[in-house]
């Protein structure tokens, strides 16, 4: 066989594995449900107020409402068995006094990983001493904290949103804060790194306002995303409560106060009109919402809604499903990069796994008919996005 045709051969079977994987994942979050065979269990009894799940689909991080930190190890399940995961380790005493509203890994080692709390102030943890080495401390309530997973030189920044109008950038490697970025009037509840340039920064607040900063400039804000496209400078009637993204940063969604979901094209910046219908709580306080990873081109939306999860088509705004299960307020939800699962955390509580029914229950004919929706919906350029 001659080199030419070895390389189409295999170029072919990637193509045809891309196709499979690639629907195999998109039917696999078209059926989520709660987990019958897992439970994820809790030290405490406070509200359960952020998660995050490393890369490797690993572990589980999470925050409650008394500052407390958990670490579940969620990658040794037991298939067709019933398994109780249980925290690996928790620290109640984090030196946070208050709720955690933000807690995330760092990109590329689960050795670090950071907390933002309503203490005003965002920590810096070591995971192997489940201990705090760093702390910064601002004039207002932390609502979010985020890494940049682009790497390069951003991956030592930590972009807080602070409840004094500002967004904070602290440098890990100095211990201190670098610059101030000043364009919200009120509140700011969530800050996103841009999946498509390690440089860009989006925030969005209390007053509407869904704002892009270029952190390398001394003005840093470049755009204000205008729900009308037009001269206005917001992008939501009222607070906007989530900012998520797609794999490759392609599309931005953002929920807000007004009950509306808003898909962003992030080429041009400007709002794509897709008609999410009613689809947020009317509330002022930021929830974690997420986008499925390698699954139903561009991805599936998943916004906490009350205490349902609503499922919603990211480019026809096409409300899928919602997950039930919690009896309180859902906080965040986080997509398992590793495996097609889903993570929820609430006040009731509890944190729950949603995956896909075991082989029993696939011939659902609900699940068939769901599935439908997006039958061999495929892009041979998945991995570019």
């Amino acid at each position: 066989m001659s080199n030419v045709l070895r390389l189409i051969n295999d170029r072919q079977k990637q193509l045809f594995d891309s196709k499979y994987v690639h629907n195999l994942r998109s039917n696999q979050t078209l059926s989520f449900e709660i987990s019958n065979n897992t439970t994820v269990t809790s030290e405490t009894k406070y509200a359960s107020t952020a998660i995050d799940i490393d890369t490797n689909g690993e572990y589980l991080l999470s925050g409650d409402s008394v500052g407390g930190v958990s670490i579940h190890q969620i990658n040794e399940l037991e298939v067709n068995s019933v398994n109780e995961v249980k925290p690996t380790c928790y620290e109640p005493k984090t030196g946070h006094k208050f709720s955690i509203n933000s807690i995330k890994w760092f990109p590329k080692d689960t050795g670090i990983f950071i907390s933002g709390s309503s203490d005003k102030c965002v920590q810096v943890w070591d995971t192997n001493e489940m201990a705090a080495v760093d702390k910064f401390k601002f004039s207002g309530h932390v609502y979010d904290a985020q890494l940049s997973a682009k790497g390069g030189k951003t991956s030592h920044l930590i972009a807080a949103a602070v409840s004094n109008h500002q967004v904070k950038l602290c440098d890990m490697k100095s211990g201190s804060d670098t610059h101030t970025l000043r364009g919200h009037t009120a509140a700011v509840n969530n800050v996103i790194w841009s999946n498509r340039n390690a440089y860009a920064l989006i925030s969005a607040g209390r007053d509407g306002k869904i704002v892009m900063w270029d952190v390398r400039r001394s003005k840093a804000a470049v755009h204000y995303f205008d729900q009308f496209n037009g001269n206005s400078d917001k992008g939501h009637s009222g607070s906007v409560t989530s900012l998520s993204q797609t794999e490759g940063g392609l599309y931005l969604l953002s929920s807000g106060q007004d009950e509306q979901v808003r898909c962003w094209d992030m080429t041009t910046g400007e709002n794509t009109f897709t008609n999410f219908g009613t689809a947020a709580c009317a509330d002022i306080k930021s929830v974690g919402a997420a986008v499925s990873f390698y699954s139903c081109y561009p991805g599936l939306l998943y916004l906490p809604n009350g205490s349902d999860v609503s499922v919603y088509d990211v480019l026809t705004g096409q409300h899928i499903t919602d997950l039930s299960g919690h009896f309180g307020r859902i906080n965040a939800v986080c997509f398992n990069k590793a495996i097609a699962q889903l993570y929820s955390c609430s006040s009731d509580c509890t944190i729950l796994l949603w995956e896909p029914p075991g082989a029993s229950d696939k011939t659902d004919e609900s699940n068939a008919q769901t599935k439908t929706v997006y039958q061999d919906n495929w892009s041979d350029s998945d991995d570019d996005l």
